[in-house]
């Protein structure tokens, strides 16, 4: 017992050490690493896990480092992801361990990658709404300072720099202004001066849509309003009077008012405050209405009062604005008597000097004391001369206009007699008198100058300072007199040397600039010493432009990014850029594109707009992707000028995918063959979609539903699309199935998956070929029927078939029991045959007791009739016929019956042997393989380490497994079978009659009953005589030889 014992231990380790030492659990990845974009949705699918030993076993796979982040189905081996991934803040690595129970594992690695991700402007919450507003004064400084855009771009870490700009910059309500603009580096907004703030000229509020751009082009914009606060800043204006003239009588009483100044102002609420400028004695003015009245007399007969009085008024306004207006009050005379001078009345008269130099109509004297009244008519006589005339209604002599006085040659003194009276009434208004006028002599004579240019002079801009444009030279006619020059008013941009007269440029010239004039028009004089006679003179000036400015553009540099299918004519960028210069053709701009032959046909430039051409943007193109899917063009912009001057706007134009393609395949339904009993893992088929878009057939397949099996037969690798047999399939189980396989493109899109996912389907048909893997069977295995010793017909149909072989390719046979040929086996068709007797049957007497004879014979059942032997299977049924015998005569009957009782003592040897079956010689093969492994082992593990035996015991690593089950198949059912005798059979109650091992055993039975049925056949190895048995109770039955 105890050496049982060890040998039963001995054995089953002889079974497990080969296990140990060659077996492994093999766990496959389906896609390994896995590379997941940051931002994917939770529950995404990864990748799987597949181990067969393991398959279709619940609570199979599982991690053994424990994460939050990932999980894989414990049934399935689907790993999918619990979270969405921030790939700046979140591990960007995981390293998972995935195990299934044995002592081999496996290590998935997940990279999260990055995703470029558009900026964050919601730092502000109203300035990501569209309401954030300020509001500054109109005169609020140049370049200080009002508002930064607070932006955020989780990608600066990588490297990701933004860049600010102002998209759209809208006035209101009068529109077009351009006042503001942004930092493009740190986002601070201010004033820059492109056009001023004026409340008053309609710029009350302004809308500026502010864009934060990364360097890959995603962008994040908010609006920012800006209202104006009005100020007071604006002068008053005054309506001026016609002519700038107020008329008034001498005779206007006081307090009256005379006129009314008004002064407006286009600050909003301003009143205005009136005063004079200098003080007023005769006038009074109000202060808040501008009403101007009479302070004093204005009587011209007093010599104090004035024909004429220069006012000028100050307007103010709340604001301390001021301005200022001048205007003349002429006082009219009224009608008095005549009265003259009273020195002019006496005997010696009136004498006066007048310089030589007295101008043509100067006043020289005034015979009345007062001037006349209006419709009063003086009448008045001369001594004739042709130098000086007298008004006879005014009583005024002047000097005539020729010929001059000349002190040098014309008398130095002149006496002149004149009568005053009232014209048509002598007697009652008259006076006599006599006026002598002395001649002094004055420096009288005036520079002249030489020459002075009719035609313009024409100058060139950038001229240096000094340049000399003419020189000016005047004489004077007075002896010892000097001539000095000077310009009438102030020009900057030019001097005038005081002695030489020489004009040069005293100030940089630039056509372009707005401060500086295209034309002068320059006075000028010349003058003697103490400035007693001078002469103008004028010159044009016209500045003429130079190309000397290349054409400037808003910016340099353009970053776009469009939509792949964006259609053709769709404006990409409207180039604003202008040319300093002020003259044609020094300013006319011209727009060339330089693209290479790639983008050639893409892109069409037309004035200053760049629009998509003929050919449509494609992201899809493999040379595309070489240029990181980024357009570069050049537009030389130029100017007409001479030289040509000219400047290169580049513009960089991205690309960004849409998914525009559905996957397709070469059809959309599959047929693939598959032996049944194929083993896990066995190719079924391919299914081969394509996908158009960038990155091209970047497919994932999954299965999606259809007619699989239970548990699923199949799977299919999600990235190649190969289907895969995941458990054995039987066609007499199901001879066909249906997947219907679902194709989602990846990554096809700007927008992540699966926003514009794209898919397709195909239905996939397995047929599952035959494999002759099923043995026919009979039902029953084993029959028994009675037969009439006289029957020559068919009287038992058998009952036989085969899953995987028709009726017609079974073939049937008697191998054993068919004593004599005496039965054949009758078949008409296709169908199973009959058992049939080919001769009459004889009963043999044995001491005058006549026994029934049993036959029991063996058919054999071989399908693939005519196929491969090799693969053909067999299979037998047993069929027990006892035959009876058929009396037609009567026995005679003797008047003595004697009765005899036989004993028969049988020495029955029964020998049972053992008939294995075919599988039972490959296990001891196996067994006997396994066993000498283990003893390789066990020597191995003691002889590993010497030297000696190094070259037949090497160094390995071992791996255990757990020996698979072993189970047995069950045996089929039996066929049915008919009796033609006996409609209620006994059955066999030892099916295996031939099977067995039993020990060999002598028993001894007494023969009492003839009708017994027996179930065996043996012969008696002492006589060699035939005899029948029963298996249950051990009756025998000897045959006659």
């Amino acid at each position: 017992m105890r050496k049982g014992g060890l040998a039963m231990n001995f054995f089953r380790i002889s079974l497990i050490c080969p296990v140990f030492l060659y077996t492994a659990a093999e766990i496959q990845i389906l896609i390994n690493p896995v590379n997941l974009p940051e931002n994917m949705l939770p529950g995404t699918q990864l990748s799987r896990a597949y181990d067969k030993d393991v398959a279709g076993k619940a609570d199979a796979y599982r991690f053994l480092n424990k994460t939050k982040d990932f999980v894989i189905d414990a049934s399935s081996g689907i790993i999918t992801s619990t979270k969405s991934f921030n790939y700046e803040t979140d591990p960007r690595r995981f390293l998972l361990i995935v195990d299934t129970g044995g002592v081999v594992r496996h290590v998935l690695t997940i990279n999260i990658i990055d995703v470029p991700e558009p900026p964050d402007c919601t730092a502000d919450p109203q300035f990501s709404l569209g309401t954030a507003t300020l509001e500054i004064d109109e005169d609020y400084p140049l370049f200080r300072p009002l508002y930064r855009v607070t932006a955020t771009d989780e990608d600066s870490s990588n490297g990701d720099r933004l860049m600010y700009s102002i998209e759209t910059q809208l006035s209101g309500p009068k529109k077009g202004a351009n006042s503001f603009g942004v930092d493009s580096v740190n986002g601070i907004v201010s004033l820059r001066g492109n056009d001023t703030l004026d409340f008053d000229a309609g710029y009350h509020v302004f809308q500026l849509t502010l864009r934060a751009t990364d360097t890959t082009g995603l962008f994040c914009q908010g609006t920012l309003i800006i209202k104006i606060r009005n100020i007071n800043d604006e002068k008053p204006q005054f309506e001026p009077f016609p002519l700038d003239t107020i008329n008034v009588t001498e005779k206007t009483p006081v307090g009256e008012m005379i006129a009314r100044v008004k002064a407006t102002d286009q600050d909003e609420d301003s009143s205005i405050t009136y005063s004079f400028k200098t003080q007023q004695g005769m006038f009074a003015l109000d202060p808040f209405t501008g009403i101007i009245t009479v302070l004093k007399p204005l009587n011209l007969d007093n010599p104090n009062n004035s024909k004429t009085y220069s006012l000028e008024i100050e307007a103010r306004d709340n604001g301390n604005n001021t301005s200022t207006y001048m205007f003349t009050i002429f006082v009219e005379n009224i009608d008095d008597p005549i009265i003259c001078d009273s020195s002019f009345s006496t005997a010696a008269g009136v004498s006066v000097s007048v310089p030589e130099n007295v101008p043509a109509s100067a006043f020289i004297y005034m015979i009345l004391a007062r001037d006349p009244d209006p419709g009063q008519e003086v009448e008045s006589s001369v001594k004739a001369t042709a130098y000086f005339a007298l008004d006879s209604y005014s009583g005024v002599i002047s000097k005539t206009t020729e010929p001059p006085l000349d002190y040098e040659i014309n008398p130095k003194h002149f006496q002149i007699v004149v009568a005053v009276r009232n014209r048509g009434n002598l007697s009652l208004e008259s006076c006599t008198g006599t006026i002598t006028i002395n001649i002094r002599n004055v420096n009288d004579e005036s520079p002249v100058f030489r020459y002075i240019p009719d035609a313009p002079i024409n100058i060139y801009e950038n001229l240096p300072v000094g340049t000399k444009l003419l020189k000016l030279t005047a004489t004077d006619r007075d002896i010892g007199d000097l001539v000095h020059y000077e310009f009438i008013g102030t020009h900057k941009e030019f001097s005038i040397n005081e002695d030489s007269g020489e004009v040069t440029i005293a100030y940089p010239l630039d056509y372009e600039n707005a401060a500086t004039p295209h034309s002068w028009v320059l006075y000028f004089r010349a003058y003697d010493n103490g400035r007693v006679h001078s002469t103008t003179g004028m010159l044009t000036v016209i500045l003429q432009d130079l190309n000397d400015n290349p054409p400037q553009c808003i910016q340099d540099i353009y970053t776009i990014e469009l939509p792949e299918n964006t259609p053709a004519g769709t404006l990409v960028v409207s180039l604003t850029c202008t040319d300093e210069d002020g003259t044609v053709p020094n300013n006319n701009i011209t727009y060339h594109l330089i693209v290479d032959a790639f983008a050639k046909e893409t892109f069409t430039l037309v004035n200053n707009k760049l629009k998509i051409g003929s050919t449509n943007l494609d992201y899809d193109n493999a040379i595309f992707a070489g240029m990181h899917f980024k357009y570069t063009l050049f537009v030389r912009v130029s100017d007409e000028g001479s030289p040509v001057l000219s400047k290169i706007i580049t513009i960089i134009l991205s690309v960004s995918r849409i998914n525009e393609f559905n996957p397709i395949g070469p059809t959309s339904a599959f047929t693939f063959n598959i032996l049944e009993n194929s083993p896990s893992d066995t190719l079924v088929g391919k299914i081969t979609f394509t996908d158009a878009d960038w990155p091209f057939n970047n497919i994932k397949y999954t299965i999606v539903g259809g007619i699989l099996g239970s548990p699923p037969k199949f799977y299919i690798e999600p990235d190649t699309g190969v289907i895969k047999l995941l458990d054995s399939v039987d066609r007499e189980t199901e001879s066909h199935y249906k997947i219907l396989v679902r194709i989602t493109d990846l990554d096809n899109d700007a927008l992540p998956d699966p926003l514009r996912q794209r898919r397709g389907t195909a239905q996939v048909t397995v047929n599952v070929l035959n494999m002759n893997d099923e043995p026919p069977v009979c039902n029953p295995p084993h029959s028994e029927t009675w037969i009439y010793s006289s029957i020559k017909f068919p009287f038992i149909q058998l009952n036989c078939s085969d899953k995987d072989s028709p009726q017609e390719q079974l073939s049937y046979s008697i191998v054993r029991g068919n004593t004599k040929n005496q039965f054949t086996l009758w078949r008409l068709g296709v169908d199973p045959p009959a058992l049939a007797t080919t001769q009459n049957l004889q009963y043999d007497a044995f001491q005058g007791i006549r026994d029934p004879l049993t036959f029991q014979l063996l058919i054999e059942v071989t399908d693939e009739l005519g196929g491969n032997k090799a693969s053909q299977l067999s299979a037998t049924t047993t069929v027990i016929v006892h035959v009876l015998p058929w009396t037609t005569t009567q026995a005679t009957s003797s008047t003595e019956t004697t009765t005899t009782t036989i004993t028969t003592s049988v020495l029955i040897k029964i020998s049972y042997y053992w008939s294995p079956d075919n599988w039972i010689p490959a296990v001891l093969t196996l067994t006997g393989v396994l066993f000498v492994m283990c003893l390789y082992a066990v020597a191995w593990c003691l002889f590993k380490d010497a030297p000696s035996c190094s070259r037949f015991f090497p160094h390995c690593q071992a791996h255990q497994q757990s020996p698979p089950a072993l189970t047995a198949k069950e045996p089929g059912q039996g066929l049915r079978h008919g009796n033609f005798l006996n409609s209620d059979p006994k059955p066999n109650t030892n099916p295996n009659l031939l099977r067995g091992n039993r020990s060999v055993r002598t028993e001894e039975k007494t023969i009492s009953q003839p009708s017994r049925v027996y179930d065996g056949r043996a012969i008696d190895t002492v006589t060699g005589m035939e005899y029948l048995f029963n298996s249950q109770t051990g009756e025998v039955k000897m045959l006659s030889g």
